[in-house]
């Protein structure tokens, strides 16, 4: 089977992007270079093509009771055009999947799940709405997202669309939505809106002087961050307690997987936490990471930080903050210790 394309297929390749393979999408990993594009969202504007991520909406009278049941976060307490981060949990606790919740009215919610989970959310979702009075409708292939982020961004936008928004914050101007969201940790904005438009948005956008900006420094931007990436940091055996996430966590509601926290909450266990090199060298995951000489944990995530010009990474580990570490590539021990995220 081949793999799915967005609508700006073309339009990333006449830009002379690389092409990767992305779960199971054809995406670009870098344009002109991860380092220069890196550089574009820190100190100017870039757009990102991320219309692969998925668009599930729910709607009902009982629309907030149920998201309240199946997310880590008590959504009654949401207002209209409020957006929230929060974890999808497993009856064990375990992250089946992060994503932010859009309120857009009092009975419609949109969910974006990452692209690897969007069915499994879907089915998720379904098989635990029995009590609830509630439609849940996987409108993925009708949506795109793109992403302008960057401290330029908000002047873009409302050059673009005569509007502003506010972090964690949401207008909709009909069809389309405007969210204060990004994997960046900049300022900046998701738009998202039916498919048949995104041409002319992202045509436009780049017009203006949007960098168009691939999967890779997407990477490197979260992780300076601290972010999580889906399937990465966390693969279906992880808590939100583990990931150091616990902010995500209401509660003082009831939700799918509550009882299996609260267990582990009063126990020992890992924590994700950030790994700073000291010297000079580029980690990956899968790195071996050892302390005193023995090996205690394995990179979730690792890269070359543009901004630090140092390697960092995470790791489950039970190692302290400062704690001394070495990071094992390609047969050789890079010093570095253990740090608290983010790193920026």
């Amino acid at each position: 089977m081949s793999n799915k394309r967005t609508p700006l297929f073309n339009h990333h390749q006449i830009s002379g992007a690389k092409i990767v393979d992305f779960a199971g999408w054809d995406m670009p990993i870098q344009y002109s270079g991860i380092l220069a594009e890196h550089k574009s969202v820190r100190e100017n504007v870039g757009i990102f093509d991320v219309s692969h991520m998925g668009q599930i909406f729910v709607t009902g009278p009982e629309t907030a009771d149920f998201l309240s049941y199946v997310t880590t976060w008590d959504m009654r307490r949401q207002k209209k055009g409020d957006c929230r981060y929060c974890h999808i949990l497993d009856n064990e606790g375990q992250i089946i999947d992060d994503t932010i919740v859009y309120t857009l009215s009092d009975e419609k919610y949109m969910l974006i799940p990452n692209a690897s989970k969007v069915e499994e959310i879907y089915d998720w979702f379904l098989l635990n709405s029995n009590k609830f009075e509630v439609s849940i409708d996987n409108l993925s292939e009708d949506y795109f997202c793109l992403a302008l982020q960057g401290p330029e961004a908000p002047r873009l936008l409302g050059q673009h669309l005569n509007t502003s928004v506010g972090s964690f914050q949401l207008v909709s101007m009909g069809d389309t939505i405007v969210s204060g969201t990004g994997y960046t940790g900049e300022r900046g904005c998701e738009i998202i809106g039916p498919l048949s438009e995104v041409v002319n948005h992202w045509e436009a956008l780049v017009e203006m002087g949007a960098v168009p900006v691939g999967l890779g420094a997407r990477d490197t931007l979260r992780l300076e961050k601290g972010y999580l990436l889906s399937g990465q940091d966390f693969d279906g055996s992880q808590t939100t307690l583990e990931t150091g996430y616990s902010w995500v966590i209401d509660w003082n509601h009831d939700f799918i997987g509550k009882e299996a926290l609260l267990k582990i909450k009063s126990s020992a266990y890992s924590k994700l936490c950030g790994i700073l090199i000291e010297e000079r060298g580029i980690i990956r995951p899968g790195n071996e990471l050892s302390h005193d000489g023995n090996s205690v944990s394995k990179l979730t995530s690792g890269t070359l930080s543009p901004t630090l010009r140092r390697g960092i990474g995470m790791a489950y580990t039970d190692l302290e903050i400062n704690d001394s570490i070495t990071v094992k590539v390609r047969g050789n021990d890079l010093n570095g210790r253990v740090v608290r995220m983010p790193f920026l």
